[in-house]
């Protein structure tokens, strides 16, 4: 939601505890993740309301919505192939910060970027993200994730690090290179983990520099 913190008359972004969706301690564990971090391309945590039911996450505001959305809907000739890079650059130093933090996201796509003015980009939706204590962190059995955005390793055996984080990094910004496409098109969720298996990585986007592909 959008609210006013009549206080500072600033908007901000007002994330609450949706009954029967999300678990009141992951709910907290989303605060307490974003309490720790403090980076120009994170979204910044204002403050947390726990006294009691409806509890609220209360974030910076972001003009211009998720990355995915903005990416489908943006003029391309003004979010050209240099504003595309400007803000892969920025999600790359978000996440660089992160791994310095010791921080794994879990859960970065598109649709977890935020835009504001002037083409600034936020990483956010911090629900999945987890401190290593060693190299790797296991999810527990029965967790569900993001199949088209997490790495093989990942699906196979619950496994997490920031090489997970590096190969969702690597599909959004087959996202950005698209303008928002959906990653492996015409592939069924189901063949997808079979079909990485086999080495199968998607084809260069139209207009990507080889160079950017590579990556």
């Amino acid at each position: 939601y959008e609210g006013v913190w009549k206080k500072y008359g600033l908007t901000v972004a007002v994330k609450t505890l949706k009954e029967d969706t999300m678990e009141v301690e992951e709910f907290l564990k989303e605060a307490a993740v974003m309490k720790e971090i403090k980076h120009p391309n994170l979204v910044q945590l204002l403050g947390v309301c726990t006294r009691e039911p409806p509890f609220y996450i209360i974030t910076e505001f972001m003009t211009y919505g998720n990355l995915l959305d903005y990416l489908r809907e943006c003029n391309r000739q003004e979010v050209n192939a240099v504003v595309l890079l400007y803000m892969a650059t920025q999600i790359s130093s978000a996440m660089e910060y992160l791994e310095k933090k010791n921080f794994i996201h879990r859960d970065l796509a598109a649709r977890n970027c935020l835009v504001g003015e002037n083409h600034l980009v936020k990483v956010a939706d911090f629900g999945l993200s987890r401190l290593m204590t060693g190299d790797t962190y296991t999810a527990h059995a029965g967790a569900k994730f993001p199949i088209k955005w997490t790495a093989p390793e990942s699906l196979a055996y619950n496994k997490f690090s920031i090489k997970s984080d590096v190969w969702a990094f690597g599909v959004l910004l087959w996202e950005i290179a698209t303008y928002g496409m959906s990653p492996y098109p015409g592939i069924d969720l189901s063949q997808v983990y079979e079909l990485l298996e086999k080495d199968y990585r998607m084809e260069r986007p139209e207009g990507c520099p080889e160079k950017v592909y590579e990556l």
